[in-house]
Formats: C-alpha cells, structure tokens, sequence
C-alpha cells in the first residue's frame, strides 16, 4: 500500500503540490536524517535514481540531496 502512496507522493514533487522534506521524513522510517538504500526501495522510481540522488557516493541520501527533486 505505500509503494504507490510514494510514488504519487513523488510525482507531487514534481508538481510542488508536497515539499520534498514531508516525503523524505515519511521514508526516513529509523529518523536519522539519511535514506538508506533500503529505506529508498519502498519506490521502485526512488530505488532507480537513488545512486543519481547519492551525489556524495557515500550509499545514503540526506536531506539536502533528496531536496533537488524540487528542483526539476
């Protein structure tokens, strides 16, 4: 039931009706301000652009990385 709940919530992003840190926080499930690749895979559309959102490499999505779907 939460797949496609992200994935319309993901699409909001991109229409600015949801800011990006509401959906980040509702996939932060364990709250430590990074998504995991785990956490990411709730979305198939997340899981495929993860690696692109991970700009530092370091196999975690923060905050200010997940913010530039915002930005498209």
């Amino acid at each position: 039931m939460r797949k496609p709940i992200i994935a319309l919530a993901i699409a909001m992003i991109s229409m600015g009706a949801m800011a990006a840190t509401d959906i980040f926080a509702a996939l932060d499930v364990n709250e430590d301000n990074m998504l995991s690749a785990k956490e990411a895979s709730i979305d198939t559309t997340l899981a495929t652009i993860f690696n692109d959102l991970d700009s530092n490499k370091d196999g975690f999505v923060s905050k200010k990385e997940f913010s530039v779907l915002e930005q498209q």
